[in-house]
């Protein structure tokens, strides 16, 4: 069910921590505590760890609660205001939108350095050949 890993992206949103694949059951505890302060419903920290881990369900409630964690009335509301439909694309249209490539993190940074020693060097060069 899609809905439900769009459900768990936008709570990591609103927590600002750090990717959840990091998470820790201290972390799920956490979790379940802001949950109840904000819901005034219990949800249990492994129910929640369970769950990002396999996006199984044990209730309809465990779903509603989260909606309303993030501001939705329920499940039902965050799947509705949630909704994509589907885009059928042809091959026209795939051309228009050729995939983009990116450039791997890494890569930036090491031009970003060998461009700072390069500025290093031509600075020394123009220095020495005074």
């Amino acid at each position: 069910m899609h809905y439900t890993d769009d459900l768990k992206q936008q709570i990591e949103r609103v927590l600002h921590w750090e990717p959840s694949s990091h998470w820790r059951l201290r972390d799920f505890r956490q979790l379940s505590e802001l949950v109840h302060h904000r819901t005034h419903q219990h949800v249990d920290a492994q129910e929640l760890q369970h769950f990002w881990q396999s996006s199984a369900v044990s209730s309809p409630f465990f779903l509603d609660t989260l909606a309303c964690f993030i501001d939705y009335t329920s499940w039902d509301d965050f799947c509705t205001r949630n909704f994509y439909g589907s885009v059928d694309t042809d091959e026209e249209t795939q051309l228009l939108h050729a995939p983009m490539w990116e450039i791997p993190i890494r890569w930036v940074i090491i031009i970003c350095w060998l461009s700072v020693i390069a500025a290093i060097l031509v600075g020394i060069l123009l220095v020495w050949k005074r």
